[in-house]
């Protein structure tokens, strides 16, 4: 099943690609034993020691989940969404992450996201993003989990497990420097009113009426936010004059951690 790890390259990293390869060419499926350990170190020629080395990597990495007994072994793990996004943020740990990057991002993916949304919004969608929206919850906390699952609904209602993801890691960061910026109760007042704007259009299945305010909404949290970090923030003018720019410069950053960390 496996080949015996060479010694011209680090073994337990051939034991980890190897093992890895296995898993996302769909040779195994989740809840699928591998071998035993003893089974392993037998088939890669390898140590106790060293096999516990790749096998705690590929644990971490969320693919394989070891269970010790007469029936344990190395078995192959549902890699969920909440690993996945740890490890993203693990990534943009090391990397700049600025408001007018997030702001960008949302910009480009959720205008769509809403059109689509609209188009085939039912009855229970509604009264589940109706329940998202409070004016003046009592509890901080509360006020930005509420406010980002309204994002994260929608989201959802497209079926698509990438935009999904990718929005559910945006939301991340957007609650860890809300919750480091403070921005007010007037703050949470403006985004519960911008959230029932796009709600009515949703209602309506007006997806353009969608699109344009949920453009207006991620534009003035943006903005709101820059501003709280003594930065310009980014304005809808910036995609008319310049929609092939990605990039941006002189910008305060901010360290993806579990809380946003930022520098000057």
């Amino acid at each position: 099943m496996f080949k015996t790890a060479s010694r011209t390259h680090k073994i337990s990293d051939q034991i980890i690609e190897q093992i890895r390869n296995a898993i996302l060419s769909g040779r195994f499926k989740p809840g699928d034993k591998v071998a035993s350990a003893k089974e392993l170190m037998s088939e890669f020629g390898v140590s106790k020691a060293t096999l516990r080395e790749a096998l705690r990597v590929l644990e971490g990495m969320g693919l394989v989940e070891i269970k010790q007994g007469i029936a344990g072994g190395v078995f192959i793990a549902e890699v969920d969404m909440k690993t996945t996004l740890h490890g993203i943020t693990n990534f943009l740990h090391f990397k700049i992450v600025s408001i007018k990057d997030i702001t960008m991002i949302r910009y480009l993916l959720e205008p769509p996201v809403a059109q689509i949304a609209a188009s085939q919004i039912q009855p229970e969608d509604i009264l589940k993003l109706e329940s998202t929206i409070v004016e003046q919850p009592a509890v901080p906390q509360t006020i930005v989990s509420r406010e980002i699952g309204f994002h994260r609904y929608l989201a959802r209602m497209t079926g698509n497990p990438i935009l999904i993801l990718v929005m559910d890691f945006i939301d991340n960061i957007l609650n860890d420097i809300k919750f480091q910026l403070e921005p007010g109760a007037d703050f949470y007042h403006d985004v519960a009113k911008a959230h029932h704007a796009i709600l009515e259009c949703l209602k309506q299945k007006d997806g353009v009426g969608a699109r344009k305010e949920i453009v207006r909404d991620l534009l003035e949290v943006g903005s709101h936010l820059a501003t709280l970090v003594g930065r310009s923030p980014l304005t809808q003018a910036y995609f008319l004059m310049k929609p092939s720019v990605l990039l941006f410069n002189g910008r305060r950053s901010l360290r993806i951690n579990h809380l946003t960390k930022f520098s000057n």
